[in-house]
């Protein structure tokens, strides 16, 4: 059973085996549940053993109509983006107590979309899914229309990623994903040593990004992008790296947090057009290393994170110069060019920007 690129029977050995154990969980299952819903009071049983799990229903949550300490909770009906999940995230924070685990079932985007796939043939697919996507993922974003959608009840969509990064920035850690063909189930529990709600602000789901990256000297600066990716997805990076690990490239595995159009836009460097701004404001440089996340940062080595650090961030990274295909060989290629840089600044930049220019022109070399 394979659970999000987490495989829960290496952390619980004995999860296949249920015949064993009573359920705490009753009256979960009838004939005509999902095949993800029929497995869930076995799997909530496995995972939590030491405290027996409550099923709320999200409205009692919502109107702080529970209000004893849980040990674990079960959603009993499937949680969506109308009932506001970062509240009933916080919410369920407060009910918990100790090592408390939160399960709940949702139908993500990508639940959807491959209901959508089978239903309709090839040719219509893609007209449905287009005004599909349109209106239930892209205009729901915009202030205008999310207030007409709202007087209107129009669904809108959540993706896996978004649902995972609003978990994280609530202060949860992500235990098991489990994907159906119609919803999925997501098992968390609190992290009490880190809530970035609570420092962080609320983050921004419309089309322009803003990142948070190391700059010169190790001090954070913003960066803007336009959204190539779901949103909270920036909460999402450590548990992909922990469950997927890093591609040629440099780039996350099997990264599920870059949508649709996040690829296309990638893939021409659209989505890195407003860090023109960030080059006027003087935060980075035509030629350099690639701005990069607190995170990432600390996935480099001791040695080159001090190079690293006393040099400015570039908008052309000197990976497009040398086409580096592991991390490892990636940050070879930084080190080489901060070397040079710091020996022949203006020739180094000059000489690396004509190589960026022919690989991206004639090489044909693009983003992922």
């Amino acid at each position: 059973m394979h659970f999000g690129g987490l495989s829960l029977r290496s952390e619980y050995p004995n999860l296949s085996d249920t015949s064993q154990h009573s359920l705490r969980v009753p009256a979960l299952i009838s004939p005509d549940q999902s095949s993800v819903h029929k497995k869930i009071p076995a799997l909530l049983q496995k995972i939590a053993q030491q405290t027996p799990w409550h099923c709320v229903q999200i409205e009692d949550i919502r109107q702080n109509k529970t209000q004893q300490k849980i040990g674990s909770i079960y959603l009993d009906e499937l949680l969506q983006k109308a009932h506001d999940p970062n509240q009933v995230f916080e919410k369920v924070r407060q009910l918990l107590v100790g090592d408390g685990h939160f399960a709940f079932r949702i139908v993500t985007a990508e639940n959807i979309k491959f209901n959508i796939q089978q239903k309709y043939p090839s040719h219509l697919f893609l007209l449905y899914y287009t005004i599909h996507f349109l209106f239930r993922r892209v205009l729901p974003k915009l202030n205008g229309f999310r207030k007409i959608g709202r007087l209107l009840r129009i669904p809108v969509d959540i993706s896996k990623a978004e649902i995972i990064g609003r978990l994280i920035y609530k202060g949860f850690d992500i235990v098991a994903i489990q994907e159906g063909d119609h919803e999925t189930l997501i098992v968390a529990r609190i992290n009490w040593l880190d809530n970035p709600s609570q420092s962080k602000p609320l983050p921004n789901e419309g089309v322009l990004f803003r990142m948070e990256r190391v700059g010169l000297h190790g001090k954070p600066i913003t960066v803007y992008k336009f959204r190539s990716m779901h949103p909270y997805a920036e909460y999402v990076q450590e548990y992909l790296y922990k469950t997927n690990g890093i591609d040629n490239g440099g780039k996350f595995r099997n990264d599920f947090r870059v949508s649709t159009g996040g690829r296309l836009i990638r893939k021409y460097w659209i989505d890195e057009l407003p860090m023109v701004f960030n080059l006027l404001k003087g935060t980075i440089k035509l030629v350099g290393v690639r701005p990069i996340s607190e995170h990432y940062f600390s996935l480099y080595p001791p040695h080159a994170q001090v190079v690293r650090r006393n040099h400015k961030p570039g908008l052309l990274p000197p990976f497009y110069a040398d086409l580096p295909a592991t991390f490892d060989e990636i940050i070879a290629s930084e080190l080489a060019y901060l070397k040079a840089y710091e020996q022949k600044p203006l020739v180094t930049d000059l000489r690396y920007l004509l190589l960026i220019l022919k690989n991206i022109i004639i090489n044909k070399a693009r983003s992922k």
